[in-house]
């Protein structure tokens, strides 16, 4: 592809770093791997707006038994000299075959912080069991996940939200499927009820379109919706991100 494209996709799209949906599989990358995102937008004149995102993920696969892997993202983001954005999220899974690749059991534990969401601190731990219900070359892979999982989030303002200590079932499905060799479409849907208060739920979606565009340097498009009904006090139920990223995998 000519340097010219890639240099006028950088200069077209809204570049955010992106954490990967898409299951990975024991064996499907022995050894190390992963990948790094960035970007950096900025607007001024009528539009003052500056943008800033980092993204960066490690793999490790045995090839038999298991693999493990950890994602870390940040972005911030002001308009007109305000800061508009300023989150963190860092993730870290581990993942043991029980039966071949069809039955697995995780394991993982989760921490960040969204200061426009009211949230100073949220941290997780969870385990579950994995079942891919279906893997094929024509049609892709499906898989359903079943668990649980503790969580304590602290509020930036305990006044008007008490800090929280909860556990919740944590379901999901998902479905990956190459095309084009090198082109991949996922899906994960995930759906997380409080064990004691079924009314107290959050459910996200998220869509991922990966296009490589030069050796190991791609394009990910991803559309993510998160609906929380018991959101902060002053924060709104839903959230809608449409996200491009420029991705380097290693």
């Amino acid at each position: 592809m000519p340097i010219f494209f890639l240099l006028l996709i950088l200069c077209s799209t809204s570049l955010f770093a992106i954490v990967s949906i898409a299951p990975v599989d024991i064996g499907s990358k022995p050894g190390v791997s992963g990948n790094v995102s960035g970007s950096l937008s900025s607007k001024s004149g009528n539009t003052q707006k500056d943008d800033y995102a980092v993204g960066l993920r490690a793999q490790y696969d045995q090839g038999t038994d298991y693999l493990a892997w950890g994602t870390l993202t940040y972005n911030y983001g002001t308009s007109k000299g305000v800061k508009n954005e300023d989150k963190t999220y860092a993730h870290i899974r581990y993942i043991h075959a029980l039966y071949e690749n069809d039955w697995c059991s995780e394991a993982f534990i989760q921490a960040e912080q969204d200061q426009f969401r009211g949230i100073n601190t949220r941290s997780l731990a969870g385990v579950g069991i994995r079942w891919r219900f279906f893997n094929s070359d024509e049609w892709g892979k499906g898989y359903a996940g079943f668990g649980g999982l503790v969580e304590k989030i602290t509020y930036t303002n305990t006044q008007l939200n008490p800090n929280e200590n909860n556990t919740r079932i944590n379901s999901y499905v998902a479905y990956t499927e190459k095309f084009l060799t090198a082109s991949k479409l996922s899906y994960v849907g995930y759906y997380q009820p409080q064990f004691t208060d079924a009314a107290d739920y959050i459910f996200l979606q998220t869509f991922e379109l990966n296009i490589p565009i030069y050796k190991q340097v791609g394009l990910s498009f991803t559309a993510k919706y998160v609906y929380d009904s018991a959101p902060p006090i002053g924060v709104e139920k839903r959230d809608t991100t449409l996200l491009t990223s420029l991705v380097w995998e290693f």
